[in-house]
């Protein structure tokens, strides 16, 4: 329990004292002189934010059984509505609602800006490491929403695929995605239909885990290349 108490509060004082980089702080109000093509650019460029990451290995976590975390990233941007890049904390809760499958939920809030975002996920194991199977392999698909801006809302949709092999406490992974965005304005000095946009992505990561501690680091190449890490507890 001494473990487990000093791990939430780690959690806490990472969530709370990790501030984000200046040219992070933007507040989603869309210019007057935005362009469909620039929107549609956006529409593309935010899915890309907003998107649900993996962040760890394919194995479920078993029915009964919960995890807890924070996750930090960087995701640049090359759209002057966005700024540089964008990167706060977000809080991730996962359960593991049968031995194949988990659900999680995950959010965070700029607090130097007008924005937020939150999202659900599902993992499901297809197949698990074993003397006849030498990887494990999962589906995950997950859906995040843009909360907060009155001029716009946003929202991604991905169907993750993922394999890893644990080696010890250690587990390499890697994986592939698909995504599709969907943006409506609601801004009174632009007039655009709902822009959408989809695409395709890999990732790979290393995993480790010791006792009730679990970190993770991980790549992505999708319109950008962007990296994030994430701390947490089992129990």
């Amino acid at each position: 329990m001494k473990l487990f108490s000093t791990l939430i509060g780690i959690l806490g004082i990472l969530a709370t004292l990790v501030p984000a980089p200046a040219n992070a702080q933007q507040a989603f109000d869309l210019r007057p002189g935005l362009t469909k093509a620039e929107f549609a650019e956006f529409t593309a460029e935010l899915g890309s934010i907003l998107r649900f990451r993996q962040l760890g290995d394919t194995t479920t976590l078993g029915k009964g059984h919960a995890d807890l975390s924070v996750q930090f990233g960087n995701m640049p941007t090359e759209n002057r509505d966005l700024g540089r890049s964008i990167s706060f904390p977000r809080i991730v809760a996962r359960f593991g609602t049968s031995d194949r499958v988990d659900v999680g939920a995950w959010g965070g809030i700029e607090p130097d800006a007008n924005y937020g975002m939150a999202g659900i996920d599902t993992k499901i194991a297809l197949l698990r490491q074993g003397p006849a199977r030498p990887v494990s392999v999962s589906i995950r698909p997950s859906f995040t929403s843009l909360i907060g801006p009155s001029e716009v809302w946003a929202a991604n949709a991905s169907i993750d695929v993922s394999v890893s092999r644990a080696f010890g406490a250690v587990s390499p992974y890697a994986g592939v995605a698909t995504t599709a965005s969907l943006a409506l304005e609601r801004s009174a000095d632009v007039d655009f239909d709902p822009a959408t946009a989809d695409g395709s992505l890999a990732y790979a990561g290393l995993s480790y885990a010791w006792r009730a501690l679990n970190v993770s680091a991980e790549l992505e190449k999708g319109r950008r290349v962007s990296y994030a890490f994430r701390i947490g507890t089992r129990f």
